[in-house]
């Protein structure tokens, strides 16, 4: 239950995401970046922005799975792509590049990063 709840909750969230960067990407640029520059900037979150939805996508595709070990690793992948996001926001922030909302949304990120690793481990068969 945890599993599907988890998956569906957060792909909705990035398809949510995906779309704001595409359509408006200064509203979460200048969140998190101190000059954010609104000539250059928006290139770079807008052909992100595909990227994220897929992965909402991907998400909602695999909220579903039976336990199993496709499924154990789809969510362990999961976490490991939460705690690589939060750490290039504190990386960021320790370089200057980043406000303080980003450790924010860091640690957002790790408790995702952890749910995902305890869906990993309670979705695999024994």
């Amino acid at each position: 239950m945890m599993f599907r709840a988890l998956f569906t909750v957060t792909g909705l969230f990035a398809l949510i995401l995906g779309a704001i960067l595409l359509a408006a990407p200064q509203v979460y640029l200048s969140l998190y970046v101190p000059q954010y520059d609104p000539d250059t900037m928006p290139f770079a979150a807008q052909r992100l922005s595909p990227a994220i939805m897929g992965l909402g996508a991907l998400l909602l595709l695999a909220s579903p799975l039976p336990p199993g070990p496709f499924a154990s690793r789809f969510a362990a992948l999961t976490a490991l792509v939460w705690f690589g996001v939060a750490a290039t926001g504190v990386f960021h922030y320790l370089a200057g590049t980043a406000t303080f909302a980003i450790l924010v949304a860091a640690v957002s990120e790790i408790v995702l990063g952890l749910l995902f690793g305890i869906a990993a481990r309670n979705h695999r068969t024994p």
